[in-house]
């Protein structure tokens, strides 16, 4: 995590958990925090409205600076696809199960990862039309002031 500033972390109840947060990363042999971090504390935006009305203004990430708007409930919306493959897995055994959830979870990421390069070619393409924009007003307006226009 070298060189990340700060972290949004979202979970359905953290207004309950984040109390001893702390307490439980130190505790823990896999999760370790840097002292730099900042962490910044969410509630999904699906379970903040079954909370007490001061969850909202403190957890909620539209209300977080930098939270934007990310809905915090990534994990549930992988619930649908799994949802489809659960009646295959019921009869097989632990490890069985296992490894075709994993399979189902590994196709998704792929997908996503796949996205991610749509996401990043558009976004270089809308900047590069920009460039090209200003590029083209400065000539022109060059021309203008040396009276070519």
């Amino acid at each position: 995590m070298e060189g990340i500033e700060v972290a949004l972390i979202s979970y359905d109840v953290m207004c309950q958990w984040s109390v001893h947060m702390v307490e439980r990363v130190a505790g823990s042999e896999h999760l370790k925090l840097s002292d730099k971090l900042k962490l910044k504390l969410a509630i999904g935006l699906f379970h903040i409205h079954g909370h007490q009305d001061t969850c909202l203004a403190r957890y909620s990430p539209s209300f977080i600076e930098g939270g934007r708007q990310i809905d915090g409930e990534t994990i549930e919306t992988l619930w649908a696809p799994l949802n489809e493959i659960s009646r295959s897995t019921r009869g097989m055994s632990t490890s069985h199960r296992r490894e075709v959830i994993d399979d189902h979870m590994n196709d998704s990421n792929w997908k996503k990862l796949l996205g991610l390069g749509k996401f990043h070619l558009a976004r270089l393409e809308s900047a590069l039309t920009e460039i090209v924009q200003l590029m083209l007003c400065l000539h022109a307006t060059a021309e203008h002031f040396q009276g070519r226009c």
